[in-house]
């Protein structure tokens, strides 16, 4: 069975998610600078596992499921933005 364009739609839902991840800590960043900055680190985060995905997607074979590690890696950078953007309220 053939995956088609499967790895070309993966990279750029990585790639959609580490922009809108970059693009929500601009926006706080710039509201609330001094509490805005510890935002950053989650896109950070976001960016070297998407960055590892992307790199994983160019070898020949499937690439292996999301790991535990990096889906706690994430789901932590995401909440780290949530709970940065509710300090601002």
């Amino acid at each position: 069975m053939s995956s088609g364009l499967q790895p070309q739609r993966t990279e750029l839902a990585w790639l959609r998610t580490t922009l809108s991840a970059w693009a929500v800590t601009a926006i706080t960043a710039r509201v609330a600078l001094p509490v805005g900055m510890f935002a950053v680190a989650g896109p950070v985060v976001v960016s070297l596992v998407a960055y590892a995905r992307r790199r994983r997607l160019k070898e020949k074979e499937p690439p292996p499921a999301l790991g535990p590690a990096e889906a706690a890696a994430v789901a932590a950078a995401c909440v780290l933005i949530a709970l940065t953007a509710a300090l601002l309220l």
